[in-house]
């Protein structure tokens, strides 16, 4: 798959997650899509199984931002990029930030990997950058 197309993938994948849009997200994975998120130790199988999670942590979080570090790494049929979120889940402020790995197959997510971690207090200071970003549409943070 050519490189631009999987930046265009990822792309798409945080603007549907940044407008909440579980429609959109349902477009990008396959049916058979594996996703796992090592710090919840969840791993699901299905696209109906990965949007009910993703549904339900938009569903929780309904203010949640995601923002990319930096333009994702991409070739051959992988895509990898660091990322920052922030939310208020249930009254409480959750702020992460981690890298996933997409494997994409016929222009869909076929297995996600997401390793996010906890912030660090250092990284603090670029919260008012990751809302900024999100609030003007762009998904980039810390450039």
């Amino acid at each position: 798959m050519l490189e631009q197309r999987l930046h265009e993938l990822v792309y798409g994948f945080v603007g549907a997650w940044n407008h909440h849009d579980v429609d959109e997200l349902t477009t990008l994975y396959d049916d058979d899509a594996l996703y796992e998120d090592l710090r919840l130790a969840v791993t699901l199988h299905g696209r109906l199984a990965i949007l009910g999670h993703l549904g339900q942590l938009l569903a929780t979080c309904p203010d949640a931002v995601l923002a990319l570090g930096a333009e994702p790494v991409a070739g051959g049929d992988r895509a990898y990029f660091e990322w920052m979120t922030l939310a208020n889940c249930d009254g409480q402020m959750q702020e992460l930030r981690g890298v996933s790995v997409m494997l994409f197959e016929d222009g869909r997510i076929v297995r996600q990997t997401d390793y996010p971690h906890p912030l660090a207090p250092r990284a603090a200071f670029e919260r008012a950058s990751v809302a900024a970003a999100v609030a003007e549409d762009n998904v980039a943070w810390g450039e």
